[in-house]
């Protein structure tokens, strides 16, 4: 564990977009970059351990370009952070990210899930 701890600090400063995470498995990636990624965004605005909805709208645009429209406008950014800020604190925490990105996995399990596999994503 603390091994994963050096290697997610060492992409966090080096930016979690552009530096491969060096773990044994697709699934460890996975896990460290939603982690980095989280990391990387959160307390510009303040709070270290939180996203303000300027980084949030940053992050999205930046990591998810392919999922987020381009024409988004700001009260759709505004109604998205409401839906992700449960606690109504006005940032997205740890916990909060990622069940949007819980529900984001269930929403392609869902629309993918019978399409034949293909690789990485091999059974």
């Amino acid at each position: 564990m603390e091994a994963w701890r050096a290697e997610c600090r060492a992409v966090t400063q080096a930016s979690a977009s552009s530096v491969t995470v060096r773990m044994a498995r697709p699934l460890e990636q996975a896990v460290a970059a939603i982690v980095c990624t989280f990391q990387e965004y959160a307390g510009r605005c303040g709070d270290k351990h939180k996203l303000c909805q300027a980084e949030l709208k940053e992050l999205l645009q930046k990591e998810l370009p392919t999922w987020m429209p381009t024409e988004l406008r700001e009260c759709d950014y505004n109604k998205f952070m409401s839906l992700l800020d449960t606690n109504k604190d006005c940032e997205v925490d740890f916990v909060e990210y990622v069940r949007s990105l819980a529900c984001l996995c269930t929403y392609c399990h869902d629309y993918f899930k019978d399409c034949p596999p293909e690789p990485p994503c091999s059974q």
